[in-house]
Protein backbone atom coordinates (compact mmCIF):
# COMPACT_ATOMS: atom_id res chain seq x y z
CA UNK A 1 0.00 0.00 0.00
CA UNK A 2 2.80 2.39 0.91
CA UNK A 3 4.56 1.54 -2.36
CA UNK A 4 1.40 2.28 -4.35
CA UNK A 5 0.94 5.64 -2.67
CA UNK A 6 4.58 6.47 -3.33
CA UNK A 7 4.26 5.55 -7.03
CA UNK A 8 1.16 7.73 -7.45
CA UNK A 9 2.89 10.61 -5.67
CA UNK A 10 5.95 10.23 -7.89
CA UNK A 11 3.87 10.36 -11.09
CA UNK A 12 2.03 13.46 -9.86
CA UNK A 13 5.32 15.18 -9.02
CA UNK A 14 6.77 14.35 -12.43
CA UNK A 15 3.69 15.72 -14.16
CA UNK A 16 3.86 18.93 -12.13
CA UNK A 17 7.53 19.36 -12.89
CA UNK A 18 7.04 18.54 -16.56
CA UNK A 19 9.58 15.73 -16.38
CA UNK A 20 7.49 12.83 -17.64
CA UNK A 21 9.24 10.81 -20.32
CA UNK A 22 8.74 11.31 -24.04
CA UNK A 23 7.13 7.90 -24.35
CA UNK A 24 4.38 8.65 -21.80
CA UNK A 25 3.90 12.31 -22.68
CA UNK A 26 4.02 11.94 -26.43
CA UNK A 27 2.99 8.81 -28.32
CA UNK A 28 3.17 10.56 -31.66
CA UNK A 29 5.61 13.15 -32.96
CA UNK A 30 5.46 15.03 -36.26
CA UNK A 31 8.78 16.41 -37.44
CA UNK A 32 8.27 19.44 -39.65
CA UNK A 33 10.63 20.81 -42.31
CA UNK A 34 10.62 23.79 -44.66
CA UNK A 35 12.68 23.63 -47.83
CA UNK A 36 13.15 25.44 -51.13
CA UNK A 37 13.76 22.09 -52.85
CA UNK A 38 11.33 19.17 -52.75
CA UNK A 39 14.15 16.67 -53.34
CA UNK A 40 15.45 17.17 -49.80
CA UNK A 41 12.00 16.51 -48.41
CA UNK A 42 11.70 13.44 -50.60
CA UNK A 43 15.01 12.16 -49.23
CA UNK A 44 13.98 12.77 -45.60
CA UNK A 45 10.77 10.82 -46.20
CA UNK A 46 12.79 7.90 -47.53
CA UNK A 47 14.91 7.72 -44.36
CA UNK A 48 12.02 7.96 -41.91
CA UNK A 49 11.20 4.20 -41.75
CA UNK A 50 14.75 3.30 -40.69
CA UNK A 51 14.79 6.11 -38.14
CA UNK A 52 11.39 5.01 -36.85
CA UNK A 53 12.82 1.53 -36.21
CA UNK A 54 15.21 3.09 -33.70
CA UNK A 55 12.26 4.56 -31.77
CA UNK A 56 9.65 1.80 -31.39
CA UNK A 57 7.93 3.53 -28.46
CA UNK A 58 6.88 6.63 -30.38
CA UNK A 59 5.23 7.08 -33.77
CA UNK A 60 7.21 9.55 -35.87
CA UNK A 61 5.66 11.33 -38.81
CA UNK A 62 7.16 13.81 -41.23
CA UNK A 63 5.58 16.92 -42.67
CA UNK A 64 7.49 18.88 -45.29
CA UNK A 65 6.70 22.23 -46.87
CA UNK A 66 8.22 22.88 -50.31
CA UNK A 67 8.46 26.64 -50.79
CA UNK A 68 11.14 28.59 -52.60
CA UNK A 69 10.71 31.38 -50.02
CA UNK A 70 11.05 29.09 -46.99
CA UNK A 71 14.18 30.71 -45.46
CA UNK A 72 12.79 34.21 -45.98
CA UNK A 73 9.43 33.17 -44.55
CA UNK A 74 11.15 31.93 -41.40
CA UNK A 75 12.99 35.25 -41.03
CA UNK A 76 9.73 37.12 -41.47
CA UNK A 77 8.12 34.95 -38.81
CA UNK A 78 10.93 35.79 -36.39
CA UNK A 79 10.57 39.50 -37.11
CA UNK A 80 6.80 39.40 -36.68
CA UNK A 81 6.78 37.40 -33.45
CA UNK A 82 10.26 37.07 -31.96
CA UNK A 83 9.03 35.33 -28.81
CA UNK A 84 7.07 32.64 -30.63
CA UNK A 85 7.79 32.64 -34.38
CA UNK A 86 6.40 29.19 -35.05
CA UNK A 87 9.44 27.84 -36.85
CA UNK A 88 9.57 24.30 -38.26
CA UNK A 89 11.66 21.69 -36.49
CA UNK A 90 14.13 21.75 -39.39
CA UNK A 91 14.83 24.56 -41.84
CA UNK A 92 16.78 24.30 -45.09
CA UNK A 93 18.86 27.43 -45.69
CA UNK A 94 20.56 28.11 -48.99
CA UNK A 95 24.08 29.35 -48.28
CA UNK A 96 23.31 32.97 -49.18
CA UNK A 97 20.29 32.97 -46.88
CA UNK A 98 22.46 31.80 -43.98
CA UNK A 99 24.20 35.19 -44.09
CA UNK A 100 20.89 36.85 -43.21
CA UNK A 101 20.60 34.62 -40.16
CA UNK A 102 24.07 35.67 -39.00
CA UNK A 103 22.86 39.26 -38.58
CA UNK A 104 22.25 40.20 -34.94
CA UNK A 105 23.03 36.62 -33.92
CA UNK A 106 19.64 35.33 -35.09
CA UNK A 107 21.08 31.92 -35.90
CA UNK A 108 22.35 31.45 -32.34
CA UNK A 109 19.11 32.70 -30.74
CA UNK A 110 16.74 30.45 -32.63
CA UNK A 111 18.70 27.38 -33.73
CA UNK A 112 20.75 24.62 -32.13
CA UNK A 113 24.52 24.43 -32.14
CA UNK A 114 25.23 21.23 -34.13
CA UNK A 115 29.00 21.19 -33.58
CA UNK A 116 28.88 18.08 -31.42
CA UNK A 117 27.45 16.03 -34.29
CA UNK A 118 30.73 16.17 -36.22
CA UNK A 119 33.17 16.57 -33.32
CA UNK A 120 34.31 12.93 -33.27
CA UNK A 121 35.20 12.74 -36.97
CA UNK A 122 35.39 16.37 -38.03
CA UNK A 123 38.48 15.79 -40.18
CA UNK A 124 36.44 13.43 -42.37
CA UNK A 125 34.06 16.19 -43.45
CA UNK A 126 34.79 18.94 -45.96
CA UNK A 127 36.01 21.95 -44.00
CA UNK A 128 34.80 24.27 -46.73
CA UNK A 129 31.21 23.08 -46.48
CA UNK A 130 31.21 23.53 -42.71
CA UNK A 131 32.76 27.00 -42.95
CA UNK A 132 29.66 28.26 -44.78
CA UNK A 133 27.38 27.54 -41.82
CA UNK A 134 29.70 28.47 -38.98
CA UNK A 135 28.92 31.42 -36.71
CA UNK A 136 31.24 32.50 -33.89
CA UNK A 137 33.05 29.19 -34.08
CA UNK A 138 29.92 27.02 -33.89
CA UNK A 139 28.26 24.95 -36.60
CA UNK A 140 24.56 25.72 -37.00
CA UNK A 141 23.59 23.79 -40.14
CA UNK A 142 24.56 20.57 -41.92
CA UNK A 143 25.33 20.84 -45.61
CA UNK A 144 23.40 18.80 -48.15
CA UNK A 145 26.10 18.28 -50.78
CA UNK A 146 29.66 19.06 -51.78
CA UNK A 147 28.33 21.20 -54.67
CA UNK A 148 31.27 20.37 -56.94
CA UNK A 149 30.68 21.25 -60.59
CA UNK A 150 31.11 19.31 -63.81
CA UNK A 151 30.57 20.10 -67.46
CA UNK A 152 27.27 18.56 -68.60
CA UNK A 153 27.25 18.58 -72.40
CA UNK A 154 25.61 17.19 -75.53
CA UNK A 155 28.21 15.22 -77.54
CA UNK A 156 26.22 15.46 -80.78
CA UNK A 157 26.17 19.25 -80.62
CA UNK A 158 29.91 19.36 -79.98
CA UNK A 159 30.56 16.98 -82.88
CA UNK A 160 28.40 19.00 -85.26
CA UNK A 161 30.44 22.11 -84.44
CA UNK A 162 33.72 20.23 -84.78
CA UNK A 163 34.87 20.93 -81.23
CA UNK A 164 36.34 18.78 -78.49
CA UNK A 165 35.71 19.07 -74.78
CA UNK A 166 37.79 22.06 -73.61
CA UNK A 167 40.08 21.98 -70.60
CA UNK A 168 40.42 25.73 -69.87
CA UNK A 169 38.10 28.73 -69.84
CA UNK A 170 40.46 30.48 -72.19
CA UNK A 171 39.86 27.67 -74.71
CA UNK A 172 36.13 27.96 -74.14
CA UNK A 173 35.96 31.72 -74.70
CA UNK A 174 38.52 32.04 -77.49
CA UNK A 175 37.90 28.87 -79.51
CA UNK A 176 35.19 26.38 -78.54
CA UNK A 177 32.51 28.96 -77.70
CA UNK A 178 32.81 30.94 -80.96
CA UNK A 179 32.78 27.73 -83.03
CA UNK A 180 29.63 26.55 -81.27
CA UNK A 181 28.09 30.01 -81.72
CA UNK A 182 28.77 29.86 -85.44
CA UNK A 183 26.57 26.74 -85.52
CA UNK A 184 23.81 28.40 -83.47
CA UNK A 185 24.73 26.98 -80.06
CA UNK A 186 26.03 28.49 -76.83
CA UNK A 187 28.53 26.69 -74.63
CA UNK A 188 26.54 27.50 -71.47
CA UNK A 189 24.34 30.24 -70.06
CA UNK A 190 25.07 33.50 -68.26
CA UNK A 191 22.65 34.99 -65.77
CA UNK A 192 22.33 37.94 -63.43
CA UNK A 193 22.42 35.87 -60.26
CA UNK A 194 25.31 37.00 -58.07
CA UNK A 195 26.26 33.38 -57.46
CA UNK A 196 26.90 32.92 -61.18
CA UNK A 197 29.77 35.43 -61.19
CA UNK A 198 30.94 34.24 -57.80
CA UNK A 199 31.48 30.66 -58.91
CA UNK A 200 33.96 31.73 -61.60
CA UNK A 201 35.68 34.15 -59.21
CA UNK A 202 35.97 31.47 -56.52
CA UNK A 203 37.43 29.01 -59.00
CA UNK A 204 40.05 31.53 -60.10
CA UNK A 205 41.17 31.70 -56.45
CA UNK A 206 39.45 34.89 -55.37
CA UNK A 207 37.81 35.62 -52.02
CA UNK A 208 34.98 38.01 -51.20
CA UNK A 209 35.28 37.49 -47.44
CA UNK A 210 38.13 35.97 -45.48
CA UNK A 211 37.91 33.39 -42.70
CA UNK A 212 37.22 36.13 -40.15
CA UNK A 213 34.38 37.61 -42.18
CA UNK A 214 36.33 40.65 -43.41
CA UNK A 215 35.36 42.03 -46.85
CA UNK A 216 38.52 41.51 -48.91
CA UNK A 217 37.33 41.60 -52.52
CA UNK A 218 38.75 45.09 -53.01
CA UNK A 219 42.28 44.33 -51.85
CA UNK A 220 45.37 44.11 -54.04
CA UNK A 221 45.05 40.33 -54.44
CA UNK A 222 41.35 39.81 -55.05
CA UNK A 223 40.34 42.88 -57.05
CA UNK A 224 42.64 42.10 -60.03
CA UNK A 225 41.26 38.54 -60.10
CA UNK A 226 37.70 39.87 -60.13
CA UNK A 227 38.50 42.17 -63.05
CA UNK A 228 40.22 39.34 -64.93
CA UNK A 229 37.20 37.08 -64.53
CA UNK A 230 34.73 39.86 -65.42
CA UNK A 231 36.74 40.63 -68.56
CA UNK A 232 36.64 37.02 -69.71
CA UNK A 233 32.93 36.62 -69.01
CA UNK A 234 32.06 39.84 -70.83
CA UNK A 235 33.98 38.66 -73.88
CA UNK A 236 32.21 35.30 -73.70
CA UNK A 237 28.80 36.94 -73.70
CA UNK A 238 29.69 39.22 -76.60
CA UNK A 239 31.04 36.44 -78.82
CA UNK A 240 28.14 34.06 -78.17
CA UNK A 241 29.94 31.62 -75.86
CA UNK A 242 27.40 32.39 -73.11
CA UNK A 243 23.66 32.65 -73.74
CA UNK A 244 22.22 35.36 -71.48
CA UNK A 245 19.16 34.25 -69.50
CA UNK A 246 18.02 36.82 -66.97
CA UNK A 247 16.03 36.62 -63.76
CA UNK A 248 13.68 33.82 -62.82
CA UNK A 249 13.75 32.46 -66.36
CA UNK A 250 16.81 30.47 -65.32
CA UNK A 251 14.78 28.53 -62.78
CA UNK A 252 11.25 28.32 -64.09
CA UNK A 253 11.02 29.68 -67.62
CA UNK A 254 10.93 27.86 -70.93
CA UNK A 255 14.12 29.42 -72.32
CA UNK A 256 16.65 26.92 -71.00
CA UNK A 257 14.56 23.75 -71.50
CA UNK A 258 13.88 24.79 -75.11
CA UNK A 259 17.54 25.64 -75.67
CA UNK A 260 18.59 22.23 -74.38
CA UNK A 261 16.22 20.28 -76.58
CA UNK A 262 16.85 22.40 -79.68
CA UNK A 263 20.62 22.25 -79.31
CA UNK A 264 20.95 26.00 -78.85
CA UNK A 265 22.47 25.34 -75.44
CA UNK A 266 25.21 22.76 -75.89
CA UNK A 267 26.08 22.33 -72.23
CA UNK A 268 26.10 23.65 -68.71
CA UNK A 269 28.83 23.93 -66.08
CA UNK A 270 27.03 23.59 -62.77
CA UNK A 271 27.16 21.72 -59.44
CA UNK A 272 25.80 18.26 -58.65
CA UNK A 273 22.36 19.52 -57.59
CA UNK A 274 21.74 21.09 -61.03
CA UNK A 275 21.60 17.68 -62.71
CA UNK A 276 18.60 16.50 -60.69
CA UNK A 277 16.83 19.76 -59.89
CA UNK A 278 17.07 21.38 -63.28
CA UNK A 279 18.86 19.72 -66.18
CA UNK A 280 17.05 16.38 -66.27
CA UNK A 281 13.57 17.82 -65.59
CA UNK A 282 14.18 20.64 -68.09
CA UNK A 283 15.63 18.52 -70.88
CA UNK A 284 13.09 15.78 -70.25
CA UNK A 285 13.22 11.98 -70.38
CA UNK A 286 13.49 11.96 -74.17
CA UNK A 287 17.04 13.33 -73.86
CA UNK A 288 18.24 10.52 -71.60
CA UNK A 289 21.46 9.11 -73.04
CA UNK A 290 22.10 12.22 -75.13
CA UNK A 291 24.18 13.89 -72.43
CA UNK A 292 27.63 13.26 -71.01
CA UNK A 293 29.79 14.76 -68.30
CA UNK A 294 33.40 15.92 -68.31
CA UNK A 295 35.69 17.69 -65.91
CA UNK A 296 34.99 21.44 -65.91
CA UNK A 297 37.33 23.94 -67.56
CA UNK A 298 39.93 25.59 -65.33
CA UNK A 299 41.73 28.95 -65.50
CA UNK A 300 45.18 29.06 -67.08
CA UNK A 301 46.26 31.58 -64.46
CA UNK A 302 45.58 29.19 -61.60
CA UNK A 303 42.91 28.48 -59.04
CA UNK A 304 40.82 25.38 -58.45
CA UNK A 305 39.89 22.34 -60.52
CA UNK A 306 36.17 22.88 -60.09
CA UNK A 307 33.55 25.53 -59.40
CA UNK A 308 30.88 25.68 -56.72
CA UNK A 309 27.50 27.34 -56.50
CA UNK A 310 24.99 27.08 -53.71
CA UNK A 311 24.44 24.41 -51.16
CA UNK A 312 21.72 24.04 -48.56
CA UNK A 313 22.40 23.71 -44.86
CA UNK A 314 19.80 22.24 -42.52
CA UNK A 315 19.29 23.85 -39.12
CA UNK A 316 17.20 22.75 -36.13
CA UNK A 317 14.92 25.13 -34.25
CA UNK A 318 15.99 25.38 -30.62
CA UNK A 319 12.49 26.36 -29.44
CA UNK A 320 10.85 23.25 -30.83
CA UNK A 321 9.60 20.67 -28.30
CA UNK A 322 10.99 18.11 -30.74
CA UNK A 323 14.38 19.77 -31.06
CA UNK A 324 16.49 16.88 -29.81
CA UNK A 325 14.62 14.31 -31.88
CA UNK A 326 14.90 16.54 -34.96
CA UNK A 327 18.62 16.93 -34.34
CA UNK A 328 19.00 13.19 -34.04
CA UNK A 329 17.02 12.63 -37.24
CA UNK A 330 19.09 15.19 -39.17
CA UNK A 331 22.31 13.51 -38.04
CA UNK A 332 20.88 10.10 -38.93
CA UNK A 333 19.84 11.20 -42.42
CA UNK A 334 22.84 13.37 -43.27
CA UNK A 335 25.98 12.18 -41.50
CA UNK A 336 28.19 9.13 -41.85
CA UNK A 337 29.06 6.91 -44.78
CA UNK A 338 25.73 5.14 -45.28
CA UNK A 339 23.63 8.28 -45.24
CA UNK A 340 25.97 10.22 -47.51
CA UNK A 341 26.00 7.36 -50.00
CA UNK A 342 22.22 6.99 -49.84
CA UNK A 343 21.67 10.67 -50.51
CA UNK A 344 23.92 10.56 -53.58
CA UNK A 345 22.16 7.47 -54.90
CA UNK A 346 18.74 9.04 -54.47
CA UNK A 347 19.12 12.72 -55.38
CA UNK A 348 22.67 13.09 -56.77
CA UNK A 349 23.97 15.12 -53.81
CA UNK A 350 27.65 14.24 -53.96
CA UNK A 351 28.94 13.50 -50.42
CA UNK A 352 30.88 16.03 -48.38
CA UNK A 353 32.06 13.14 -46.20
CA UNK A 354 35.56 12.43 -47.49
CA UNK A 355 35.57 8.60 -46.99
CA UNK A 356 32.55 8.44 -49.30
CA UNK A 357 34.40 10.04 -52.23
CA UNK A 358 35.87 6.73 -53.32
CA UNK A 359 33.18 4.36 -52.06
CA UNK A 360 32.26 2.06 -55.00
CA UNK A 361 28.56 2.77 -54.44
CA UNK A 362 29.39 6.39 -55.25
CA UNK A 363 32.21 6.12 -57.78
CA UNK A 364 30.71 3.22 -59.75
CA UNK A 365 27.09 4.36 -59.86
CA UNK A 366 25.97 4.51 -63.50
CA UNK A 367 23.61 7.24 -64.62
CA UNK A 368 21.61 6.36 -67.73
CA UNK A 369 20.76 10.00 -68.37
CA UNK A 370 24.45 10.70 -68.87
CA UNK A 371 25.17 7.78 -71.20
CA UNK A 372 25.74 5.39 -68.28
CA UNK A 373 28.81 7.29 -67.15
CA UNK A 374 29.92 7.05 -63.53
CA UNK A 375 29.09 10.54 -62.32
CA UNK A 376 30.52 9.84 -58.87
CA UNK A 377 33.89 9.03 -60.41
CA UNK A 378 33.98 12.44 -62.12
CA UNK A 379 32.87 14.33 -59.03
CA UNK A 380 35.45 12.40 -57.05
CA UNK A 381 38.26 13.65 -59.28
CA UNK A 382 37.60 17.26 -58.26
CA UNK A 383 36.09 16.72 -54.80
CA UNK A 384 39.24 17.51 -52.86
CA UNK A 385 39.62 20.87 -54.60
CA UNK A 386 36.22 22.52 -54.18
CA UNK A 387 36.86 26.20 -53.39
CA UNK A 388 36.58 27.10 -49.71
CA UNK A 389 33.97 29.78 -49.30
CA UNK A 390 33.45 32.01 -46.25
CA UNK A 391 30.07 33.42 -45.28
CA UNK A 392 29.19 36.80 -43.81
CA UNK A 393 26.12 38.73 -42.68
CA UNK A 394 26.85 40.88 -45.73
CA UNK A 395 27.03 38.11 -48.29
CA UNK A 396 23.44 38.90 -49.40
CA UNK A 397 24.65 42.46 -50.05
CA UNK A 398 27.51 41.44 -52.32
CA UNK A 399 25.31 38.94 -54.10
CA UNK A 400 22.76 41.70 -54.79
CA UNK A 401 25.54 44.02 -55.95
CA UNK A 402 26.74 41.47 -58.49
CA UNK A 403 23.19 40.83 -59.66
CA UNK A 404 22.45 44.54 -60.14
CA UNK A 405 25.60 45.11 -62.19
CA UNK A 406 25.80 41.94 -64.28
CA UNK A 407 23.32 43.11 -66.96
CA UNK A 408 25.57 46.14 -67.54
CA UNK A 409 28.59 43.86 -67.83
CA UNK A 410 26.73 41.67 -70.30
CA UNK A 411 25.53 44.45 -72.60
CA UNK A 412 28.77 46.43 -72.43
CA UNK A 413 27.42 49.55 -70.71
CA UNK A 414 29.82 48.72 -67.87
CA UNK A 415 33.49 47.92 -68.29
CA UNK A 416 34.81 45.01 -66.22
CA UNK A 417 36.57 47.56 -63.99
CA UNK A 418 33.32 49.48 -63.46
CA UNK A 419 31.43 46.26 -62.72
CA UNK A 420 33.93 45.34 -60.01
CA UNK A 421 34.18 48.88 -58.59
CA UNK A 422 30.39 49.22 -58.40
CA UNK A 423 30.03 45.86 -56.66
CA UNK A 424 32.75 46.70 -54.14
CA UNK A 425 31.32 50.13 -53.36
CA UNK A 426 27.75 48.86 -52.91
CA UNK A 427 28.88 46.12 -50.57
CA UNK A 428 31.19 48.40 -48.58
CA UNK A 429 28.36 50.91 -48.17
CA UNK A 430 26.12 48.17 -46.78
CA UNK A 431 28.86 47.16 -44.34
CA UNK A 432 29.51 50.77 -43.28
CA UNK A 433 25.83 51.45 -42.67
CA UNK A 434 25.22 48.04 -41.10
CA UNK A 435 22.44 46.74 -43.33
Amino acid sequence: MQKSKFAVLLVVCLMVLGLSTVVHAQNEVTLTAWSADHLYLQYFESRLPDFQALHPDVTIKFEGVDDSSAPANALNAIAANPDNPGLPDMLGMERAQFGNYMKNGIIAKYFLDLSDLVEADKADYSAGRMAIYTYEGKLYALESQLAASLLYYQPDVFTAAGVDVPTTWEQVINDVGPKLAAKGSAFTFATNDGDWFLMFFDQRGGFVFDADGNFVMGDDTNKPLAIEVATALQKGVQNGTFMVVLGGDVWSGATIPTAYTSGKLAGTVMPDWWATCCLEPDAGPEMSGKWKVALPPTWEGGGHSTLTWGGTGWAVSSASPNAELAKEFLAFAYLGLESQVSKFQQINNFPWYIPAFSDPRVSDLEDPYFSNQHLGEFYGKVAADVPVWYNSPFFPSVKSAFADNLPGLFDGTLTPEQFVDNSIKTTQDAIDFGF
